[in-house]
């Protein structure tokens, strides 16, 4: 498709958003002159149509307008599979908004009437919508198992459409938790079956391609992903989908072309803005922002960072200040305002403990306490549109006493105004005295306010000073306790005296680490008559994960180092698995954990190397360990449970594992940052499942190469986008 058929389809879509919000307008004039009481069914079909109207880009009204109809339907028609049908029309609403309680509440009530009504499809679309609901809240078997439900019903009933929504929706689904095998497999075979089934039905059709579109882009097949867009905006037959379609088109190119990202943003910000649509105003300010920060054009990126923010702010649309407050301080520090950008941060705080609290209340057990409570809101709700509606009839039958009585008020009221403004001149006079007396005092009490502010800013001044020498202390103080940290951790060159090959991977998040790595040889001498050299047949290698990062993570690091020298090299116990249980024990024990709060610990894994009996005995305090032999790869999980902390078992037991090492073997131990890491073109996870494809991807390269590869690949997936989650470490062995 070329650039001129879609600016041609951009240009029908801004008419014909234009028409949509003045269609809306219309329908409220007509719902205005509609007496409820007398004409229902004619009511409720208008608000159907505003419903139609407003369900995507304008929900509140939706929400409105559905609240509106559900009353009519029940205390007017008296009319249950009407009522039944708003629930679920009501409920979608609240799922597009996040507002899964009230939709829950809803879906279960309509649920109800079509199990006792025996309503099949009204059954299947109840089940769907709970799939919705219980898919955003992250609970996918529930979710899968109601899709499902509502699938064998519409393949009972014959109802295509219907089977198609719910085909995309599994898809997509399945395609979120892709990282599990089973639901991998699935994704596409149900994004295939819709689009078999979709026909000529052009509004399934661009859901369908967008999701290929989607699936093509997180695959970085940016070619097969654009021409899937351009598939699904051929199709698309609302607004809505034209708008998330030039929105994906932008996202595509963000990070490749700057002026083709910028050229499709702008489009779809033209068209949120003739669609009313002021929350996609909003996302599309900061993805503008975010290309042009990615590309180093701060100027441009300021501008549309403090224009999302300022809508987000009006809005309330938490995720948004959050992403314009980030971007701003960074862009402040580049900048060296450290003031500024740091003024940004303490609001990033703010709106973040904010969204921490309350996201809580979006959570699946959130729902369930607050379930009551909510559908008792509601009834309040709609006695108060039902007493509304109830006003409004009575006012029409006294508006005829209304008129006589504002026309005798009237006629007072010009009376009365006579003798006012004859009182009120000589209040005024009085007033303007005392008033020129007050602005005298106030001329006094300024200039004394002005004495007292140049003192606070002297002494302002001087604290920030005061805070800036701290500051550099503290700093100096961290700096410090790094070269500490990195004298402690043994040099990567020493492990290559006892491989064949090895490397380290060791990349803090800040100054200190909470990971640390460590490795130890053991002789075990016999008696002899000639004082001669045992060989190093036996080395310990452990790489640790410990709670938190920074300078609470670098305590921690420190500790088991010393833990483990006090282990191995003192106690001599070098079984992996009782090195793992005595090492929870002094962690327990010098943290007092037993009678404190305490519950600061870490993950790690840690390997019995016996070069002479061609052994690698491993045990794991959560991380795994991954070897690879004769081309195939192998992950060995340790114990769910950690190091240290909260301990509800009589006693922590570890598990020992055995793997022959007689075949060339290369052995991975890692901690969890580069697999935890946000990044890419839609700031999702790496996940574990493509890190271990990514060892086992280069693995058969020397290990100099393969950490150059490994680091190259973590700044890519990075970008410059997505800060460094969390401290990262990965030790490669070949035996």
């Amino acid at each position: 498709m070329t650039k001129k058929i879609i600016v041609y389809l951009f240009l029908v879509s801004l008419t014909i958003a234009a028409h949509t919000q003045t269609k809306i307008d219309s329908l409220n004039s007509v719902l205005a002159k509609i007496n409820i009481e007398t004409n229902p069914t004619q009511a409720i079909e208008v608000i159907n149509q505003i419903y139609d109207l407003t369900k995507e880009t304008q929900p509140m009204i939706a929400i409105e307008k559905s609240a509106m109809a559900l009353n009519i339907c029940d205390s007017i028609l008296k009319d249950k599979s009407k009522v039944a049908e708003w629930k679920l029309k009501l409920a979608k609403i609240y799922i597009n908004t996040g507002k899964y309680d009230f939709a829950l509440k809803n879906v279960i009530e309509a649920r109800n009437y079509y199990s006792e009504t025996g309503d099949s499809i009204g059954l299947a679309k109840s089940f769907y919508y709970t799939g919705k609901v219980y898919s955003a809240l992250n609970l996918n078997e529930i979710a899968v198992s109601s899709y499902e439900k509502s699938l064998d019903i519409f393949k009972k009933n014959n109802d295509t459409t219907n089977i198609v929504q719910v085909d995309i929706d599994l898809a997509e689904l399945y395609y979120e938790n892709s990282y599990d095998e089973e639901y991998a497999q699935k994704y596409k075979t149900a994004l295939n079956e819709a689009l078999k089934l979709a026909g000529s039905n052009k509004e399934l059709l661009c859901k369908i391609y967008q999701k290929f579109a989607l699936i093509k882009a997180n695959n970085s097949e940016t070619d097969s992903a654009i021409a899937y867009e351009k598939s699904a905006l051929a199709n698309a037959v609302s607004d809505f989908q034209r708008l998330n379609i030039f929105t994906a088109l932008g996202d595509i190119w963000q990070e490749d072309n700057l002026d083709s990202a910028v050229h499709y943003y702008k489009i779809a910000l033209s068209l949120a803005e003739k669609m009313n649509f002021p929350q996609k105003k909003c996302e599309i300010f900061n993805k503008l922002g975010q290309t042009y920060f990615y590309y180093e054009k701060y100027t441009e990126a300021e501008k549309y960072f403090k224009d999302a923010l300022n809508l987000a702010l009006a809005l309330d649309i938490s995720s948004q200040k959050l992403i314009a407050y980030d971007y701003l301080a960074q862009i402040y520090t580049f900048r060296k305002d450290y003031k500024t950008a740091n003024q940004y941060l303490i609001e990033y705080n703010k709106e973040l403990a904010y969204s921490f609290q309350t996201s809580d209340k979006q959570s699946y057990a959130g729902i369930i306490i607050n379930f009551q409570n909510e559908e008792n809101k509601k009834e309040i709700e709609l006695l108060q549109k039902e007493d509304a509606l109830k006003s409004q009839l009575l006012k029409n039958k006294q508006q005829q006493v209304y008129g006589a009585l504002i026309l005798i008020a009237l006629m007072l009221g010009l009376a009365i105004l006579s003798f006012y403004f004859f009182r009120r001149q000589k209040k005024i006079n009085k007033l303007l005295q005392e008033q020129n007396h007050q602005i005298n005092l106030q001329k006094k009490e300024i200039e004394t306010q002005s004495k007292i502010l140049e003192k606070a800013t002297r002494d302002l001044l001087k604290q920030k000073d005061k805070i800036l020498n701290q500051n550099n202390k503290i700093q100096a103080s961290i700096n410090y306790a790094s070269r500490i940290q990195k004298a402690m951790l043994p040099s990567a060159d020493k492990l290559r005296e006892f491989f064949e090959d090895a490397f380290v991977l060791f990349m803090p998040k800040e100054v200190v680490s909470g990971d640390f790595y460590w490795f130890s040889t053991i002789k075990e001498r016999k008696p002899s008559l000639f004082k001669t050299e045992e060989p190093d047949d036996k080395i310990i290698v452990a790489v640790a994960d410990c709670t938190g990062h920074g300078v609470p993570g670098a305590f921690m690091s420190l500790l088991g180092d010393a833990f483990l020298n006090q282990i191995i090299n003192i106690q001599k116990i070098i079984q992996p698995d009782k090195i793992l249980n005595e090492l929870h024990k002094l962690i327990r024990q010098t943290l007092q954990q037993s009678e404190s709060e305490n519950n600061d610990g870490m993950d790690i894994a840690i390997c019995l190397i016996d070069k002479k009996e061609k052994t690698l005995k491993f045990a794991g305090a959560k991380n795994p360990l991954v070897y690879i032999q004769n081309n195939k790869m192998t992950r060995v999980l340790g114990d769910l449970t950690s190091i240290g902390g909260l301990q509800k078992e009589k006693e922590r037991i570890f598990t020992l594992h055995t793997i022959d090492i007689t075949a060339p073997t290369w052995i991975y131990m890692y901690s969890d940052g580069f697999q935890d890491q946000f990044g890419g073109q839609y700031g999702r996870k790496f996940m574990a499942r493509p890190f271990r494809e990514l060892l086992f991807k280069y693995h058969k390269l020397p290990f100099a190469e393969q950490k150059e590869k490994i680091y190259m690949e973590f700044k890519k997936w990075k970008g410059k986008k997505y800060p460094q989650m969390d401290d990262i470490t990965i030790m490669g062995i070949k035996i």
